[in-house]
């Protein structure tokens, strides 16, 4: 499948999906940073993510932008998961999920020689979060793709608090 026919497919997706009824909650609520480390490439990872509300109570639509740095390669991904958050519990939430990732992969190989490449893949997600007393939620995240952007992320992170 070529990849304007691949972006036309994710394109077409992401209209329906806004258009559903179930949208009508969501919207920005807060933004958050993130970073770790990341497997298969090996590399450190930065990035940013937003809170844009939930489907349900339950259910969280929050999206991030990571850039990966190391291990001859560079990539950039836009992962766009859901997560289920388990109970209620002022102290932490846990929380797992999917999604997709769509993803930049920059590769440098030996001889001087690079090559790229646009990938959509499936990713799931677990981890927990809690409150910080001042102010804002610390989380911890285990990623994982199935593709070629990295195999696994171990992500911690900040988001500021809904008000």
């Amino acid at each position: 499948m070529n990849h304007l026919r691949k972006y036309r497919i994710l394109i077409g997706l992401l209209l329906l999906a806004y258009s559903s009824p179930a949208l009508a909650e969501l919207g920005y609520q807060t933004w958050g940073v993130r970073g770790g480390i990341g497997d298969n490439p090996d590399q450190g990872i930065i990035g940013v993510q937003w809170n844009l509300g939930n489907f349900s109570r339950r259910i969280r639509f929050q999206p991030n932008f990571e850039l990966g740095f190391g291990d001859n390669s560079t990539v950039a991904s836009l992962g766009i998961p859901v997560h289920y958050r388990f109970g209620n519990s002022p102290n932490f939430t846990p929380y797992a999920g999917g999604g997709v990732l769509l993803a930049y992969v920059d590769r440098d190989h030996p001889q001087g020689k690079s090559s790229s490449d646009w990938v959509i893949e499936p990713l799931g997600v677990v981890g927990i979060e809690w409150p910080l007393s001042g102010g804002g939620d610390l989380f911890l995240e285990l990623g994982l793709s199935f593709g070629d952007a990295h195999d696994a992320k171990l992500i911690v992170g900040w988001m500021r608090r809904i008000r």
